[in-house]
């Protein structure tokens, strides 16, 4: 990818400017310290300013990367002293440190500024970092610091400017030669950047004022929710201004390059292993599909950080079983064609943090592997072991997919890129629900047969447990999943269905049956029998929010949860609150629910049947139906206090 941009970009001696020097940045030699807006006075600390300079210069005939990170830090409380007596600045691996300063300004007008002796480097698991501690901080002091950093160039990025700090100015510079022209896309807010030329240089200059401290919200897609910019390179004016680079349909043709390419050595091991699978006992392409992918995931192991060179040798990958997830996704795609299965090859984001965007091309956003059926209609997560075709990381869809459309020109074969939807898998399917059978014993302890169901999205993580981990870890599990439905550990046994990865029917569910003992749902008054009820749909969340909601409702895919409790009312007795179990919270549609929960029974003789649905059948809400979401789920919570009186 290196020597492809350095040709793309490096096109004659003389378009190349030698080194036209950065934009060096120089803070003011008298600083004071600044009034901070009501708004953001109650606040940890607050970046007075937030400033970020990205270049693209050329040293010698080599583009380089600069950014320099300067932020002023306005410190009101202790909380504020803690979070900023230290700083941590990223340093990955293959990034030079061109400058850094820092600096403590005092509400006495003192200034102490950084020994640069005093940095250190430290790595942990989260990364490499230089870290300094600042002196003297006190209330109402101000923390200035920047730091310049140089690095080969990737013509893709993206800042983002909101966190858990207020921000009252944020400013984006970017910087290129004349002939490199970026562009870029603002979100949640921000408005896209007009490019200017200055001198021999380009100019982008974005500025976003008071911008709030961003909290996490349940229910949200947090990093997705971010203000954010993104940029990218668009045109080389040194070659031409309407060749537009770094295209949806480039990349595409890139990776069918990539993908697609295999010499006659792995042609003949994909044909042995198609035989080892034999899918010739397939009635179907759907079949050919899973027996492929059953036996991959089974059978190989695939991971992103192996190193190795062999880790991209599909001969020695189908030898070894061992593999790259970018080797793994070549033998998936290998072992498709040699069996004479249309596929495409699907590139996605993400809804919790970066997606497709059609019109910018951003192609770091482009992260996730998929393989699309057009002759199903489904699709298949190469890398992701736990899930198991037609099912995927729901997150992956409902959002932009950049799809590889194979197309044949005479003996020339490429693909063409096409930015698709890629749909959810229907709401009926995507379940978590609950069939109990609760009686009193002779020791007034209650007895419950429980069989919980989980369809769809929700069944890989539930039984993945029950697969990988060792037989003492399942038992916990198995403890923890039974004690949220029936509030007790005391199991007398139980049993699964449908446990295994490899099931010919996928949408049928995995089930848990458990017969449990539970004491503590039971209390004694007198005559009286209480028997908390409904605690057996287990702890349920509650929502009050003082605070305005920011954000929609985002949901990782829409679901039921459907529970049916069938009571047997001890002989001489009877309930004398059963309408308390009656709840309806709902919203509608056009008619039609969207979200609720309802709750109603009935008694036939000597049994009580209850019926509580709780469904969510968008997996987005706009902001203003929050009050109505909350409603929903706080009705689960009332549900859950419900206790029934049975008297003789």
């Amino acid at each position: 990818m290196r020597k492809i941009l350095t040709s793309l970009l490096l096109l004659s001696a003389f378009l190349v400017n030698a080194q036209q020097g950065i934009k060096k940045f120089e803070w003011k030699a008298a600083p004071k310290l600044h009034t901070i807006p009501k708004q953001f006075q109650e606040a940890a600390a607050v970046f007075v300013n937030d400033d970020r300079i990205i270049e693209y210069a050329f040293e010698k005939e080599e583009l380089f990367f600069y950014k320099t990170l300067h932020r002023i830090v306005h410190i009101n409380n202790d909380r504020g002293i803690e979070a900023f007596n230290k700083i941590y600045l990223p340093f990955e691996e293959g990034v030079t440190m061109i400058d850094v300063r820092a600096r403590t300004i005092l509400p006495n007008g003192k200034i102490i500024e950084l020994d640069k002796s005093n940095i250190k480097d430290l790595k942990d698991e989260d990364g490499q970092y230089k870290i300094f501690a600042l002196e003297g901080l006190t209330k109402g002091c101000e923390i200035e610091f920047y730091f310049t950093v140089k690095k080969e160039p990737s013509f893709f990025g993206r800042e983002i400017l909101s966190s858990g700090i207020p921000v009252m100015q944020a400013r984006v510079e970017l910087l290129a030669p004349d002939h490199l022209l970026f562009e870029t896309m603002g979100f949640n807010g921000i408005e896209t950047g007009k490019d200017t030329l200055i001198g021999e240089k380009r100019h982008t200059l974005i500025i976003v004022n008071d911008i709030k401290a961003m909290e996490e919200e349940k229910y949200s897609m947090f990093r997705a929710s971010s203000k954010r910019v993104e940029y990218k390179l668009s045109y080389n004016a040194a070659k031409s201004t309407r060749e537009r680079l770094f295209t949806w349909n480039e990349l595409s043709k890139r990776l069918h390059n990539i993908y697609n390419t295999v010499n006659d050595k792995d042609i003949k091991k994909i044909r042995e292993l198609l035989e080892t699978i034999n899918i010739k006992t397939a009635s179907g392409d759907a079949e050919k599909i899973a027996l492929i992918e059953h036996y991959v995931k089974k059978n190989f192991n695939a991971r992103e950080d192996i190193p190795s060179d062999d880790a991209e040798d599909l001969v020695k990958v189908i030898r070894n079983k061992v593999a790259s997830h970018r080797a793994i996704v070549k033998l998936y795609l290998g072992l498709f064609r040699e069996a004479k299965i249309d596929y495409q090859l699907v590139l996605a984001g993400d809804r919790t943090d970066y997606m497709v965007e059609k019109n910018f091309e951003n192609w770091n956003n482009a992260k996730n592997f998929l393989v699309y059926f057009p002759g199903t209609n489904k699709f298949l997560a190469p890398t992701e072991t736990e899930y198991r075709y037609p099912w995927i990381p729901p997150t992956w869809a409902a959002t932009n997919g950049l799809f590889c459309v194979s197309t044949t020109i005479g003996n020339f074969t490429t693909s063409i890129g096409e930015i698709k939807m890629i749909p959810l898998e229907k709401y009926e399917h995507n379940y978590l629900n609950m069939e109990m059978d609760l009686e009193l014993d002779k020791k007034d302890e209650l007895v419950i047969r429980v069989k919980q169901l989980y369809g769809g999205y929700a069944a890989p993580n539930y039984k993945m447990p029950f697969i990988f981990l060792p037989a003492d870890e399942q038992d916990k599990v198995l403890k923890q999943m039974i004690r949220f439905g029936a509030n007790t550990e005391n199991i007398i046994s139980h049993s699964f269905e449908n446990k295994e990865m490899e099931q010919k029917d996928p949408y049928k569910p995995f089930v848990i049956n458990a017969s449990v003992k539970a004491s503590n749902l039971v209390e004694h008054a007198g005559q009286k029998v209480i028997i908390k009820i409904g605690e057996v749909i287990g702890e349920q969340a509650q929502m009050y929010d003082i605070k305005s909601r920011e954000n929609k409702i985002d949901l990782h895919y829409p679901h039921a949860l459907v529970r049916t409790i069938r009571l047997k009312i001890p002989e001489g007795y009877r309930i004398t609150n059963a309408d308390d179990l009656k709840i309806n919270v709902a919203h509608k549609e056009n008619d039609v629910v969207t979200m609720g929960f309802v709750s109603d029974y009935e008694i036939k003789g000597n049994i009580i049947t209850i019926r509580v649905v709780e469904d969510y059948r968008n997996y987005i809400y706009p902001r203003d139906q929050y009050p109505v979401f909350e409603k929903v789920i706080n009705a689960a919570a009332d549900f859950n206090k419900i206790v029934l009186v049975l008297e003789k």
